[in-house]
């Protein structure tokens, strides 16, 4: 009975101590906040603890609510959680605690109640970044995950060259091209080095739509020695498929969402992020067909499989969770009323692969791709048929699956010098 009535009396101090503090007027807001992206009440009464704890501490160092970002709550976190002394009675969960000042800070710098995030870049950098970008988005039609890519790399450019100054490409010369290239991509695979090259190489022509003197830095880029279909797609076998497929529990959600973002990366041959930009507005139920969106800004209309089709309505009638989202695939776990992006359509399958087994053969979705070409191929599909499933822009990037043919190959293989025929 003590115990019981000194505990709410400590609960009670807290209390007062955190509405006195420079986070008390955010208290209602917060807990808003985590409610309407879908946290549960327990949850959240543990960030809430975590959050008690971090506004007591401000009070004890005297750190007004501007002062707040990155820096400041590693301090907390690194320097006070550990060594604590406090006499409330404090959530000190690290994990917890991490977690409830990350959605604390972002919620903040929503309501411009604190300082926004830092850039590690100059104004000059971080507005090139933006020209680039929109270039990459308005006029490349680019897929946000290729835009993000180039962007990134042209980042680390600009900073290794100008840091905080001007960006004035007049100034580079072949020499500062060998070696930022030297430094950034050291030990790096030959596919990445060229990814890099063609990142920079972008830009300046980008800057050289705009007049600028961009021709001997264009030269200046390695020219990586990449050979032309010479790798061997794989594809899975009908058994790993079947394996694959059988790796989802239909009966909850999640696993009717996963199950048919699968099938339409199996049977349709979409890319991740085509799929994530699917919409409920794409799919004609009475013609059987669906809209996709494709790089560059291609749109297309395909065939929609009678077993694809069948999975996306089961999620559909039982499974999709209400939302105010178009997007046909959506989160079901917190931050709610989200769609579900690139990543969730990879670990869809990631994770389905680590429960059948197959976790060494599956590393992402394209081979799911590579797995559709290989069976229309081996169906006797022509190449411009498959060509048009897959979206490709050029027939040559067909062409790399005849090799997954393998009877049709030792049909018009000649015969090994030496051997007896």
């Amino acid at each position: 009975m003590h115990q019981s009535i000194h505990s709410e009396r400590m609960q009670r101090v807290a209390s007062e101590r955190f509405a006195k503090s420079v986070l008390g007027a955010s208290a209602d807001t917060y807990v808003q906040y985590l409610t309407e992206r879908g946290y549960a009440a327990r949850t959240i009464k543990m960030y809430f603890r975590s959050i008690v704890h971090f506004a007591h501490w401000l009070g004890e160092q005297r750190i007004n609510l501007s002062d707040i970002d990155e820096g400041l709550i590693d301090r907390f976190l690194n320097e006070h959680l550990p060594d604590c002394q406090c006499a409330l009675r404090c959530w000190r969960v690290p994990t917890m605690t991490r977690a409830a000042l990350g959605h604390l800070l972002v919620m903040l710098r929503a309501s411009e109640e604190c300082a926004p995030q830092p850039t590690s870049s100059s104004i000059e950098i971080t507005l090139e970044l933006e020209n680039f970008g929109r270039h990459l988005t308005d006029v490349c039609g680019l897929a946000p995950i290729t835009r993000s890519t180039r962007m990134r790399h042209l980042k680390h450019f600009l900073i290794d060259c100008f840091g905080a100054g001007p960006v004035q490409l007049s100034t580079l010369g072949v020499a500062d091209m060998h070696r930022f290239m030297a430094h950034y991509t050291a030990e790096w695979t030959p596919a990445s080095i060229r990814v890099v090259s063609t990142s920079l190489r972008s830009y300046f022509t980008f800057r050289g739509s705009k007049g600028e003197q961009t021709a001997h830095l264009i030269a200046a880029l390695p020219q990586v020695a990449q050979w032309h279909l010479t790798g061997l797609p794989q594809q899975l076998t009908s058994d790993e498929i079947a394996q694959l497929l059988g790796a989802f529990d239909r009966r909850r959600a999640t696993g009717r969402r996963d199950y048919a973002i699968t099938r339409c990366l199996l049977d349709l041959g979409l890319r991740r992020t085509e799929v994530a930009r699917l919409q409920l507005d794409d799919v004609d139920w009475r013609a059987g067909t669906l809209t996709i969106r494709s790089k560059g800004k291609r749109i297309d209309v395909l065939p929609l499989p009678d077993a694809c089709g069948r999975a996306i309505v089961q999620y559909l009638q039982d499974g999709r969770p209400p939302t105010t989202r178009r997007e046909l695939f959506i989160r079901h776990r917190p931050p709610v009323n989200a769609p579900a992006d690139p990543d969730i359509v990879r670990n869809a399958v990631r994770n389905a692969a680590k429960r059948c087994g197959l976790e060494q053969r599956i590393h992402g979705t394209h081979i799911l791709r590579h797995t559709l070409a290989g069976r229309l191929v081996q169906g006797g599909a022509r190449f411009k048929e498959i060509a048009d499933l897959l979206r490709h822009r050029h027939l040559d990037t067909t062409t790399i699956y005849a090799k997954v043919d393998l009877p049709a190959l030792a049909r018009v293989a000649l015969p090994w010098p030496g051997r007896q025929v």
